[in-house]
């Protein structure tokens, strides 16, 4: 028996700590034919959804899903079987499929998605809330007059979600602008928190994206996970509609490089291909954890190689499973899936190549797939 087969053998029953995610939107059970295939396909815009079945990701998922359902591995037929399931029963298939154990989901209190406690009830599983640190901040900026009065009460109510039991901080400023975060004074802070405050008065505001006071926010709510010990997330991704050098992650070192909040777990979730610069950070730095999940979907047949390169030169104390789950949740078992099989191919070649032991592959495989995220989280093993 290969080291592959032997690995996958032992880890059948592991389950997967997912520790980031969004719970999916309140959708109908029967879905149009198409809404399935964006699932799959999160950055095509809707003219490309007629390339969708030359697409892996959309292939494999259909074929995974058709085995699952008993059906045709085509789009109707899947969308026919899985009407035949109430959401509940649906939900907890795709989850007892996927092996999910606990999830970490981002709340971001949108009425058309499900509530992290009403996922909890669909999925039968734990689920734990991760506070979406600007889209508080924007709740509460119509609501201030001043950087001192948004800054006391801003910093107040992260506080208080995570004595309501969130278990860490999520911020997509690299999304929203450069990742070239310096710290920002207060004058320069006070500045800014009025620039955006005459648009929202001038009812021109539609998204916080100025981006001195994103920054001020992100330095904010670290304040706040530092004097908390809780985690928090940085969304790395990348856009089309940016320098692509404002998207590096080396720029995010003034972070890492703070006495101050050496102590806060700084989790960065790859939504695209892994960047070398994101694996040196988790080299240098202690604190620094990766998340690469979410970047699977984009890129399914390289995932197995993007985890081996990363397990030989990261610590396996510092990679965290996590699918990026969201919309329907057919996404986060897709994932969750190719976690699986990626992580069992790529620790089988390393035992296979002699430079890693079978118990020792085993070891680390249990903490990817869950403990580093009990031991980050607080979660009960």
């Amino acid at each position: 028996m290969s080291a592959t087969d032997w690995l996958r053998e032992r880890l059948a029953d592991r389950v997967l700590f997912d520790q980031h995610c969004t719970p999916p939107e309140r959708l109908d059970q029967r879905l149009p034919v198409g809404v399935l295939a964006r699932c799959f396909l999160p950055d095509a815009p809707s003219a490309g959804l007629q390339d969708a079945g030359f697409v892996l990701a959309h292939r494999l998922a259909l074929r995974w899903l058709a085995e699952l359902l008993d059906c045709d591995p085509v789009e109707p037929a899947i969308v026919e079987a899985r009407a035949g399931y109430p959401s509940n029963r649906y939900a907890r298939l795709l989850a007892d499929d996927a092996r999910l154990g606990p999830l970490c989901c981002v709340d971001h209190e949108d009425e058309r998605v499900y509530r992290p406690g009403e996922w909890a009830q669909l999925v039968d599983r734990p689920v734990a809330t991760l506070v979406p640190i600007e889209a508080f901040a924007e709740r509460l900026l119509p609501h201030c007059n001043s950087w001192d009065e948004f800054r006391t009460l801003f910093a107040q109510t992260l506080a208080e979600a995570i004595g309501r039991g969130a278990r860490g901080l999520v911020s997509d400023f690299p999304f929203r602008t450069s990742l070239a975060i310096q710290p920002v004074d207060v004058a320069t802070a006070d500045r800014s928190f009025h620039e955006v405050r005459a648009e929202i008065d001038a009812g021109s505001f539609e998204r916080l994206a100025h981006r001195r006071l994103l920054y001020a926010v992100f330095w904010i709510a670290l304040e706040v996970a530092a004097e908390l010990t809780v985690p928090l997330h940085v969304l790395i991704g990348s856009s089309l509609t940016r320098d692509p050098h404002s998207d590096d992650p080396a720029l995010f070192r003034p972070v890492f490089d703070e006495p101050r909040y050496q102590h806060v777990p700084i989790v960065l979730v790859s939504y695209a291909h892994l960047h070398p610069h994101t694996v040196a950070l988790a080299r240098h730095y202690p604190n620094a954890h990766l998340a690469p999940g979410p970047a699977f979907l984009m890129e399914p047949a390289t995932a197995s190689d993007m985890l081996r390169q990363l397990l030989a030169s990261v610590p396996t104390t510092k990679v965290l499973a996590s699918t990026g789950g969201a919309f329907l949740p057919e996404r986060q078992w897709l994932v969750a899936r190719l976690w699986r099989s990626a992580l069992v191919r790529a620790l089988g070649v390393l035992v296979d190549e002699g430079f890693i032991t079978p118990a020792e592959a085993e070891t680390d495989a249990t903490l990817i797939l869950a403990g580093n995220a009990q031991r980050l989280y607080r979660f009960p093993t």
